[in-house]
């Protein structure tokens, strides 16, 4: 462990970073003056070391200090390491650091209860056994890994700018569109609801922000939930959630959430056929520009109480052509979401490949 601690003074200013977990590395936060922290000493990080968030090093909150953050600060919670010379080399453990393994053998070394509160304290990582040959070794074996990753980081990258390209490709389509008319020409209220019964087992779902549509959720019996009753989703509605509307929790019920169960805070309609193409809403439920507009439809104070409701929903002005217009618009969003789509299997893959090179790497197979 290698401490540079400042005593804070509340006229200096500071750059302060923090660690990402799961691997993702260190990440600059807005700079501050010493009068606004309460903490009374922060940790200067010099470039080469390594620094650990005690809160989340078991989510892989633990990453090499990039040069460009040399001088940067941290809270007390963060202590820095620098390696022994002749024993280490900082590729080799930038590697080790990311491997969910090692994260794993940190979750057993955490203290405190709860999830906000799981600490590693530096004696326990440093007590850790790992795998740490030669430094020759050690650096035969990062060569490999920084081949190997950083082609991984490029498709990762390119995925990026693909999804980019896919959310300025809808701008430009929808943005184009003159014809604007509320979603309740579109849109006709049309939920389901059931009473809730305690010996029966209900499968439920939730809808995720910024267009990405329906996860399922754990099944979960009557006797478990608060509800008295659930709306039950049909195939083809269009769905969104009241309290995180203006988030982007909107989505078309695909086909295999037919007959999945949600809460009341989750309103369901009906698309007119003879007004609105389903795919077209399917793409303009994943279109930012709504969630920006909805953003003004919030209703209650904080973050947490920004619900949206139902009439106001139906107020907001949407593009809104011609069918055979929305058709041909929608033709064109498809086939680029089923672009950026393959691109996202290919990532997962990558990202498994990732992992199992690791694995080989430390267990001693690469």
């Amino acid at each position: 462990m290698n401490i540079d601690a400042h005593v804070v003074t509340s006229e200096e200013v500071y750059r302060i970073a923090g660690v990402r977990g799961f691997g993702n590395g260190v990440f600059a936060r807005e700079q501050i003056t010493g009068g606004q922290t309460s903490y009374k000493v922060l940790h200067r990080m010099a470039g080469g070391q390594f620094i650990m968030s005690r809160l989340k090093a078991f989510e892989g909150a633990i990453a090499l200090v990039p040069d460009e953050f040399d001088g940067y600060f941290a809270s007390p919670e963060f202590p820095t390491f620098s390696l022994r010379e002749g024993v280490g080399e900082s590729r080799y453990v930038k590697h080790l650091f990311g491997w969910p393994a090692f994260w794993d053998m940190l979750k057993g070394e955490s203290k405190g209860i709860g999830a906000r509160r799981e600490r590693v304290s530096t004696e326990r990582l440093l007590a850790l056994q790992v795998p740490l040959p030669h430094v020759n070794e050690q650096r035969r074996i990062a060569n490999k890994l920084d081949a190997t990753m950083g082609s991984i980081a490029r498709v990762v990258q390119l995925k990026k700018e693909s999804d980019a390209l896919v959310r300025q490709h809808a701008d430009s389509l929808f943005g184009s569109i003159a014809e604007q008319r509320p979603l309740s020409s579109a849109l006709n209220e049309s939920s389901d609801f059931v009473a809730v019964s305690p010996e029966k087992t209900y499968r439920t779902a939730g809808i995720l922000n910024r267009g990405r549509g329906l996860f399922h959720r754990p099944v979960i019996s009557g006797n478990e939930t608060k509800y008295p009753r659930y709306n039950q989703l049909k195939s083809q509605q269009f769905v969104y959630s009241k309290l995180f509307g203006w988030e982007g929790s909107l989505a078309v019920v695909p086909a295999d959430f037919h007959g999945i169960h949600v809460s009341h805070e989750f309103p369901t309609f009906d698309i007119a056929e003879d007004v609105a193409d389903v795919s077209y809403m399917t793409h303009l439920a994943r279109w930012d520009g709504l969630h920006q507009r909805l953003k003004d439809q919030g209703s209650g104070m904080g973050s947490r109480r920004q619900r949206v409701n139902v009439s106001r929903l139906l107020t907001t002005e949407v593009p809104l052509p011609s069918l055979p217009e929305q058709r041909r618009i929608a033709e064109r969003l498809t086939l680029a979401r089923g672009v950026a789509e393959a691109g996202a299997r290919q990532v997962a893959d990558l990202e498994t490949l990732r992992n199992g090179l690791l694995d080989a790497n430390f267990s001693g197979r690469l």
